[in-house]
């Protein structure tokens, strides 16, 4: 009974001293300025069809703070819109398709050339709440204003990075993403870009509050050795 309870207390106050910091939990490698368009075309996202990537984490509950993502313009003018889903809605070739929408951020101004638009979360916490994230979400952007002469789009993201491992970047993205077919809830598609650039995925840094990385295991178990020591000592 004694070494139960030592082992409890040990477990609680590793519990109690554990905490969170604000990490990037997906990015791509990236450099270049190669964009996915929005010319005339409904393949390219045109009529303000939203298209963005599925970023899966190991868990869910990782607490959102913020997102990035490089855009191109080739003029000044027209506006965005990011959303956030949970990848909960109908199966689409085997996959479930973006359902409840858990962000949105409408009317995002557009300037010209290769840009950062920046959405810091944080500022809302108070106001909106912790957007706890799931397991499996996409982050999608829309153009608007967009014509053949003035085309605007997604910048080419490349490969997922891994750096910070096994504590930052844990997100991964399969080889392709999703597009907005129309206005229905089910009206998305699995696509791939046409320009035969691997893996599919677009210039998107993830940040959310992440579990610190602590020696919580070993300081349970040097506490249940310590008390088993002393329990022993006590009844020689």
């Amino acid at each position: 009974m004694i070494q139960r309870s030592i082992l409890a207390a040990a477990a609680a106050l590793a519990l109690a001293t554990s905490s969170a910091f604000a990490g990037t939990i997906f990015s791509t490698t990236g450099t270049g300025n190669e964009f996915f368009g929005v010319g005339t075309s409904i393949s390219n996202g045109h009529r303000g069809y939203e298209y963005g990537d599925q970023i899966t984490l190991p868990s869910e509950g990782y607490s959102f703070t913020g997102l990035t993502f490089d855009y191109y313009s080739a003029s000044l003018g027209g506006s965005m819109n990011l959303n956030i889903y949970a990848n909960d809605g109908a199966l689409i070739n085997g996959s479930a398709s973006p359902g409840t929408k858990l962000l949105s951020v409408p009317n995002i101004g557009i300037s010209a050339g290769v840009n950062t638009a920046t959405f810091d979360y944080t500022q809302l916490v108070a106001q909106y709440g912790q957007l706890k994230l799931p397991k499996n979400f996409t982050v999608t952007v829309s153009f608007s204003g967009a014509t053949s002469a003035a085309d605007k789009g997604l910048i080419i993201g490349g490969a997922a990075s891994t750096a910070g491992q096994p504590h930052l970047n844990v997100g991964t993205a399969t080889d392709d993403f999703w597009q907005k077919t129309g206005p229905g809830a089910s009206d998305w598609a699995l696509r791939k870009l046409d320009n035969g650039v691997t893996p599919d995925n677009f210039k998107i840094t993830v940040s959310a509050n992440v579990p610190e990385p602590t020696t919580v295991a070993l300081g349970v178990v040097g506490a249940a050795f310590l008390g088993a020591a002393a329990l022993r000592r006590n009844r020689g």
